[in-house]
């Protein structure tokens, strides 16, 4: 027996069996081209989709700002002192950007108005924070 009579050896016409040819290359279709998004159309696509999906988020982050400014007021009775009411002005900014941000339509504007709640509200947070330092 020799090496050519061995089945799939391609020595003889149809006597085992053999690969598949390869495939055919498949040319190369460009992508389609679209606009090459960023961090900030992408957070403006992300805030604006949610601001559209929960329409009563406005609402409970303006509640939610009311308890924080209460509590800082009911923090200056408490400790007899009016330290406490050094954040308030920052809750006031984030409350009036959160009611600038309820009419806009606009994404790039609904963006900024949500980046300035942010701010204002983790600035007031640690403003607390420093507060409750200097108080201890």
């Amino acid at each position: 027996m020799t090496a050519d009579s061995l089945p799939g050896s391609g020595a003889v016409a149809g006597g085992g069996v053999q690969a598949p040819p390869p495939p055919a290359p498949v040319p190369d279709e460009p992508a389609p081209a679209g606009p090459v998004l960023g961090f900030r159309e992408l957070s403006e696509r992300v805030i604006a989709s949610v601001f559209e999906r929960y329409p009563w988020l406005n609402r409970v982050l303006m509640g939610m700002l009311a308890v924080f400014t209460g509590t800082c007021v009911v923090a200056v009775v408490a400790r007899l002192s009016p330290l406490p009411l050094i954040p308030v002005p920052l809750f006031v900014v984030a409350g009036y950007a959160l009611r600038q941000a309820r009419g806009v339509s606009a994404r790039r504007q609904l963006f900024n108005w949500v980046l300035l709640f942010a701010l204002a509200t983790i600035v007031g947070f640690w403003l607390i924070s420093v507060v409750g330092r200097w108080v201890e």
